[in-house]
């Protein structure tokens, strides 16, 4: 996928359009940044949707970005980061639940779209690999 960004677009905006491609990811936006295969404290979580990535770079940048379905996903993270200054963390559903996908960082996001599909499925029971452990403060 090709990901449109730019200071003016909101957060809602860019995920919309992620979940338009990924529709069991989801992008959260992040105040501060995390190292790969961690997840990101929940107290630099951006809550407001409505919030402008202007707020979030650190340098106001417009352009496209591409997350192929063959990207793993800690890759799509740190090229958010680096390319436009912007800290997220991509989120990954299970039933009702988002997971933060750090323990499985290195699966694609098309690997990680399938996993949350699966997770609809009324028989599915994750592997003990397949569990994500987030430390809340």
């Amino acid at each position: 996928m090709k990901l449109h960004i730019s200071p003016e677009k909101t957060i809602q905006e860019v995920q919309e359009a992620f979940k338009a491609e990924y529709p069991y990811l989801q992008l959260s936006f992040f105040t501060q940044p995390h190292r790969a295969f961690k997840g990101s404290p929940a107290e630099y979580l951006v809550k407001d949707a409505r919030t402008k990535l202007s707020a979030l770079m650190s340098e106001a940048k417009s352009g496209f970005v591409e997350l192929p379905p063959d990207l793993p996903t800690f890759e799509a993270e740190t090229l958010l980061e680096r390319v436009f200054g912007l800290h997220v963390q991509v989120m990954r559903k299970s039933g009702d639940t988002w997971l933060v996908t750090s323990a499985t960082d290195r699966l694609t996001l098309a690997e990680q779209n399938a996993r949350g599909r699966a997770s609809e499925h009324p028989d599915f029971l994750p592997s003990d690999e397949e569990f994500d452990y987030r430390e809340q403060e």
